[in-house]
């Protein structure tokens, strides 16, 4: 196919910045202030070609992005052209255009004296590059071009409101068809040509709906009920036009009224803040009295535009206590009498009397944390199961609570828990360090089959009662010091008892004497005297002694066929001076410590 070589006229350029701008190969991108909507761009055609009357059946491409529009000459006649300017609309979907600006440059004039009559048409998108006989159905006239911007420079056309119906058509393209007007059209002096049609627009998208509503930190959503009058209400507010490198400014219109009179409506609007931010309104005293209430939130951005009020979230205000709560219980009644025991669990109602406010109890019992548990309908009771773990009057502290978390007077029920822990009498008391104890282990319970004891923290051993209940064990305690014999009891029915204890004394500090120096007097021999201490032990099997005078590094002296030994020590100067001395058995256990004083008098 033959292309007719356009008939160029002397034509005067844009400026360096324009002409980049008009060339540019992919829509540019310019950051918005925040003050204003989201990103600016520059779109170029998707498509842009030229039609001529001359070769009615093709499509003609732009030539160095230029086309020509009305009649012009070339070495083969007379020509007339229309061009097609095509654009992508789909990033735009859902956006408000706030100004869509055409620019465009005018290469060559035929008669600069001529009025400039260039229209801008709005025509179906066409499936391929038009020809003139295939020519799309034209709809409306857009706009004249800059009908009075001088001769061969920068054109601009305002396109806002063309974009704008395209877009809420939910049109993902646009073309646009440039031609010289009525019968102007076929006279050689009207003919231009004019670079291909950029559009600056500036669009914005309306803020989301705000989401994350809460009441006083809770969600929104099922039956919210709060206690207090000044509750603060809460969401987040994003906007789609906010990027890294755009922030977008938005503010939160919170509204609120008494479900039963939505005409007493108050609203917020708060300062503005970054698209994202959680938006908070705390509501002043003496706005709000025990009722229900809804409120919802708007969002409106920094070019104004607003988004639809988010679904309501109701709430209920509820600062009134509910009834004080009862409480009984058959196993351990709020009387004079003593029941159960420790490990003995027994059952505990606690009743709201018929108040429907109160839907759960709280109650904290044996120093434990509070638990919380439901009534079994608004107004009704709940039993739980309490064990005790001691013996004596214990408190069960219980309080009435509803669905806003207001709280009762507490009441207070005191119970007393009988002392069931197992006696044990000691038959050698007096027994020493190695020695056989016999122990018997006595109820406070009826029915008593079995006992099961320790040792310190030794394994535990279980024995039977006998037909009087008791129980007779034998124990040999070698830890020095004091020894604790724990036991509990079961009955027939496998009721635990109480924990009961005996603790007893195992004496294994050796003893220190001297004649020079008597241990623990202010009286003995001169400083300087050389002394003779006597080590005797205070259990059996003792092999070594380990001793210390005034501190000294710790010295060991191994025990005499007596279990006895001892050992010389002179002090040098008058006053008080110390001993300390452990024993070590063969089995290397090792006894208390004896740690004792003596005194060497001064020279006369």
């Amino acid at each position: 196919m033959r292309v007719t070589r356009l008939r160029r006229v002397p034509r005067r350029l844009l400026s360096t910045g324009l002409t980049a701008l008009l060339t540019a190969t992919s829509a540019l991108v310019v950051t918005a202030t925040p003050a204003t909507a989201g990103p600016s761009r520059f779109i170029l055609p998707t498509s842009s070609s030229w039609t001529d009357a001359r070769q009615p059946s093709t499509a003609l491409p732009e030539v160095d992005g230029t086309v020509p529009v009305g009649t012009w000459t070339s070495g083969d006649g007379k020509h007339t052209s229309r061009a097609y300017f095509t654009y992508d609309l789909s990033p735009f979907q859902g956006k408000r255009i706030i100004r869509a600006l055409g620019v465009t440059e005018e290469t060559a004039v035929n008669e600069c004296a001529k009025p400039r009559e260039i229209e801008l048409w709005r025509t179906d998108v066409p499936a391929t590059a038009p020809t003139w006989q295939t020519s799309p159905a034209v709809h409306e006239k857009v706009a004249d071009v800059a009908p009075t911007a001088p001769c061969q420079g920068q054109l601009e056309v305002l396109l806002t409101e063309a974009v704008q119906q395209a877009v809420d058509a939910g049109q993902t393209s646009i073309t646009f068809m440039a031609r010289i007007a009525g019968d102007h059209e076929d006279k050689l002096p009207y003919g231009r040509w004019i670079r291909e049609l950029g559009i600056s627009v500036d669009a914005n998208t309306p803020p989301d709906v705000p989401t994350n509503l809460q009441i006083d930190g809770l969600p929104c959503g099922g039956e919210l009920h709060i206690g207090t009058t000044t509750p603060y209400l809460a969401a987040k507010v994003t906007d789609a036009d906010a990027t890294p490198s755009n922030v977008e400014p938005v503010t939160a219109t919170f509204a609120w009224w008494p479900v039963t009179d939505p005409t007493m409506r108050t609203e917020w609007t708060s300062p503005a803040k970054a698209s994202g931010s959680p938006f908070r309104y705390d509501v002043a005293a003496g706005q709000m009295v025990d009722a229900t209430y809804a409120f919802a939130v708007r969002a409106t951005d920094g070019a104004g535009d607003t988004s639809a009020w988010s679904a309501e979230c109701r709430f209920t205000v509820d600062t009134t206590s509910p009834a004080q709560p009862t409480v009984s219980s058959t196993d351990y009644p709020a009387d004079d009498g003593w029941y159960g025991g420790p490990g003995i669990p027994g059952q505990f109602t606690f009743s709201a009397g018929g108040d429907t406010d109160t839907v759960r109890f709280r109650y904290t019992v044996f120093g434990q944390p509070a638990t919380d548990v439901a009534a079994d309908v608004p107004g009704g009771s709940a039993t739980v199961t309490l064990t005790p773990d001691r013996d004596g009057p214990t408190t069960l502290t219980v309080e009435a609570v509803d669905l806003a978390g207001n709280r009762s007077t507490p009441t207070s029920y005191v119970f007393r828990v009988r002392t069931t822990s197992p006696t044990i009498t000691d038959a050698n008391p007096t027994a020493g360090f190695g020695q056989p104890r016999t122990l018997t282990f006595a109820p406070r319970m009826d029915d008593v089959v079995e006992y099961t004891y320790r040792l310190d923290d030794g394994p535990e051993q279980t024995v039977p009662a006998t037909a009087d209940g008791t129980a007779t064990v034998t124990i040999t305690p070698t830890k020095p010091g004091y020894n604790t014999v724990y036991v509990r009891s079961r009955t027939a029915g496998d009721l635990p008892s109480g924990e009961g204890s005996y603790r007893f004394h195992l004496a294994t500090k050796p003893t220190v004497s001297s004649v020079e120096y008597p241990i623990n007097k202010f009286q003995g021999a001169v400083a300087g005297t050389p002394g003779t201490f006597v080590l005797q032990p205070g259990m059996p099997g003792v092999t070594e002694f380990v001793y210390s005078f005034d501190g000294r590094p710790a010295q060991t002296v191994a025990a005499g066929a007596d279990g006895s030994a001892s050992v010389g020590y002179t002090p040098t100067t008058a006053g008080i001076h110390r001993v300390t001395v452990y024993t070590r058995t063969g089995d290397g256990i090792v006894s208390e410590t004896f740690s004792g004083t003596f005194y060497a008098n001064r020279a006369s």
